[in-house]
């Protein structure tokens, strides 16, 4: 239960290099600061990035991966594959994702969709994933994201899920907001995002505010990312609710 709180921030990518260096993507780190309901506070400390690419002139691929390191947790490992068809309106496709932590597994698949409208995107996912811990779950996440110029991105999300555990099952929310501003000069982001993880049947109450700093290659703005490069990682998956 510790790391179903912990794990809400990490989805993250890091790229062959034989497909990194003529393909778009990102690589960075992240810190969280969590506040949990009889827990306590705690720190984390990661590192992420993304990478994509076409598969066809109508199929892209985008692949993802993170590791979250904290002195009061085990660290968590994640991988996820997105895999879908993209134009100047929409995107829709599916995911699969793995993640570990202490030599628990969870894995999760999933739907995934954005609309395009001229300067926001909403997105919409649904999964169902389980954790070898004896949990399963599954819900739905949405996220809009506005920019206000080409390298400044301002957004919210909200996710719901039903987790099943031995203890029984019951409803979770995680909701927050999320800022990312990319320099001029060069293509190195910085990220500022909150999150509350809400969960009545659980009694389980948790406050998660992080900082990130990313560079992005392939020579694009946060809005052509968000557009034609890998823009999936941030926003489907049940990582908060699956104990990773």
């Amino acid at each position: 239960m510790k790391t179903w709180i912990i794990g809400a921030a990490a989805l993250l990518a890091v790229a062959a290099p034989s497909v990194a260096a003529a393909q778009t993507g990102y690589v960075g780190g992240a810190y969280q600061r969590g506040d949990i309901e009889n827990v306590g506070e705690t720190d984390a400390y990661g590192i992420n990035g993304a990478v994509f690419f076409d598969a066809t002139d109508r199929i892209g691929v985008e692949v993802d991966a993170a590791v979250l390191d904290s002195d009061d947790f085990d660290t968590v490992g994640s991988l996820a594959a997105h895999v879908f068809t993209r134009n100047d309106r929409y995107l829709f496709g599916g995911f699969a994702a793995v993640s570990t932590s202490d030599g628990d597994t969870a894995w999760q698949v999933g739907v995934e969709h954005a609309k395009y409208f001229d300067r926001a995107t909403v997105g919409v996912s649904a999964a169902y994933g389980e954790a070898e811990n004896d949990v399963d779950a599954y819900g739905v996440n949405v996220t809009g994201d506005y920019f206000v110029t080409d390298n400044a991105r301002v957004g919210a999300h909200v996710g719901w899920a039903n987790v099943d555990t031995l203890g029984g099952d019951g409803d979770g929310w995680a909701y927050g907001v999320s800022g990312e501003y990319q320099l001029a000069a060069t293509p190195v982001s910085f990220g500022l995002s909150y999150t509350r993880v809400d969960s009545d049947d659980a009694g389980l109450e948790a406050d998660i505010a992080a900082v990130s700093v990313r560079y992005n290659f392939g020579g694009l703005t946060l809005l052509d990312r968000d557009r034609r490069g890998a823009s999936q990682g941030d926003r489907a998956g049940l990582g908060a609710f699956l104990g990773y």
